[in-house]
């Protein structure tokens, strides 16, 4: 397995697992505030839905780290570098920069080749 392919598989687990642990510490809130019994683990459907609900979160911040990517390449904030794994560098004044090294293990590819267009 290629090193841009298991860093991009990673990131996609890890993606997909933040989103189904904040969407379960949400239910979990509202299960403790409106007291519902956690007797019943549900029906299947429901659990569809919920981890449909995680999907669409986990699409959301992929968006937000393509945009706050594109927001760090026209302010010229990343640069290619052949220090990390991803050859990628990030300015330490990027604000959104967990996004951006989101975005840059997500499409690795995409990432050099937007930067290299500069």
């Amino acid at each position: 397995m290629q090193t841009t392919l298991s860093i991009t598989l990673r990131a996609h687990a890890v993606l997909l697992s933040a989103s189904v642990g904040v969407l379960t510490a949400v239910c979990l809130c509202i299960v403790f505030v409106l007291r519902v019994p956690l007797d019943d683990s549900g029906t299947f459907g429901l659990r569809m839905t919920l981890f449909v609900i995680a999907g669409l979160g986990a699409l959301f911040a992929r968006h937000k780290a393509s945009c706050a990517f594109r927001h760090a390449l026209r302010n010229r904030q990343i640069r290619l570098s052949d220090v990390n794994a991803n050859d990628i560098s990030i300015s330490n004044e990027c604000p959104h920069a967990w996004l951006v090294q989101m975005y840059v293990e997500l499409c690795p590819v995409a990432a050099r080749r937007q930067i290299a267009d500069l």
